[in-house]
């Protein structure tokens, strides 16, 4: 029980060295569909209820916490901005039912952490719409539903904030699982579905099976074409020989469905900070470059991207100092000639062969070891 004690101790210290104020968390909630079922049932199809399966997506959330109030507890506002669900009812006449955030009315709630007792939950009203494959047949509109959900985030303790803060990712903090009742009428008659998701949080958009997704993808633009892949403020492509940072988001031009010859807006989002602090900083320095391959070697390296393609306009991103003893330093280049800046948001033109986007920070210092912060990324759009 001492040993214990003197661990919270620490961890309280290291957490009230930081300085405090906003820190937004920025992030997928995305179902783990094997631990995910649900079903529909109505008086029209009988008292059976029928299965929805293949439950797939999530919803993205960005989280804004007050950190002043540690190593008290932890206040905050919820907005979920992007809701994407879809299951399956095969062998059924329903189809495939897809769930989507309602344009005209913002989902939000709050948020609550107790750091030292590792427990919290997030009350959020959930503003969607709904559509099944059948309705869709026979001309029935989507209806819309409001339901507040409470998501609980035990296990969000002092140790996990200390460690997302030390690799720069906040990935899974939020794993939990919820109940999702909606109410609708289905040929004139009342029906029911009901979804009992669980879930996990990663900066990365979720994926679908192909054939489950031709039928919602048009129903889940109707939020916005764009997508957020969040970017890790440690990480970085370019030569930083003895800082060792994270690795840099590698996104799949695929996964977009986009292709070569092909436009692309990379909008910034967010900020981060160059500085370990627990709340957002003000530096929004980011680049990108293209590549054939999804390679990235040692940080010892100059070309550290192997199968890089010049695209953009090209960003110089300078050179540090590296001291065995000062005065005795020599200066390390990091520009290399294919990267760009995507700080201002660019349209660029994906270039031949490339199959790959490559994107990490780049700030002032060109030090990344002691950057924080978990709301910065990337939303990108094909052929905006």
């Amino acid at each position: 029980m001492k040993i214990r004690m003197r661990v919270i101790a620490l961890c309280v210290v290291s957490l009230m060295a930081t300085a405090c104020g906003n820190l937004t968390i920025k992030s997928w909630v995305k179902v783990i569909s094997d631990e995910s079922s649900g079903f529909l049932q109505s008086d029209l199809l009988g008292p059976v209820e029928i299965p929805i399966n293949r439950i797939q997506g999530g919803f993205l959330g960005k989280i804004v916490l007050d950190t002043t109030s540690l190593p008290g507890p932890l206040d905050g506002t919820i907005a979920v901005e992007d809701v994407r669900i879809l299951g399956d009812t095969f062998p059924s006449v329903i189809g495939v039912t897809c769930i989507w955030g309602n344009p005209a009315v913002a989902s939000t709630g709050t948020v609550h952490l107790d750091v030292l007792g590792g427990t919290g939950s997030t009350t959020v009203t959930l503003n969607v719409r709904a559509t099944a494959g059948l309705s869709d047949m026979l001309g029935i509109p989507p209806v819309e539903l409001s339901q507040e959900s409470t998501f609980g985030l035990n296990g969000v303790g002092l140790s996990q904030l200390l460690n997302a803060a030390s690799s720069g990712s906040g990935d899974g903090l939020f794993a939990t699982e919820a109940d999702f009742v909606g109410e609708t009428i289905l040929l004139g008659a009342p029906a029911v579905f009901s979804l009992h998701i669980t879930v996990t949080n990663e900066g990365t958009p979720p994926l679908f099976d192909a054939d489950l997704l031709a039928k919602c993808s048009n129903r889940f633009n109707e939020q916005g074409r764009d997508m957020f892949y969040a970017v890790n403020s440690k990480s970085s492509y370019l030569k930083a020989d003895g800082e060792h940072p994270q690795a840099p988001r590698i996104i799949k031009l695929s996964d977009l469905g986009a292709v070569p010859g092909n436009t692309l807006k990379i909008e910034r989002v967010g900020t981060y900070n160059d500085r370990t602090e627990l709340r957002d900083g003000n530096a929004t320095k980011v680049a990108a470059v293209f590549s054939s391959t999804n390679v990235v070697n040692s940080d010892k390296n100059l070309n550290r991207i192997p199968g890089a393609i010049d695209a953009g306009t090209d960003v110089n991103t300078g050179s540090y100092l590296k001291c065995i003893i000062f005065p005795f330093c020599i200066t390390v280049e990091t520009n290399i000639a294919q990267d760009f800046a995507v700080t201002n948001s660019p349209t660029v033109t994906i270039p031949a062969g490339a199959q790959y986007l490559i994107v990490a920070p780049i700030p002032d210092s060109l030090s990344w070891s002691d950057n924080s912060g978990f709301g910065f990324g990337v939303a990108l759009t094909v052929n905006p």
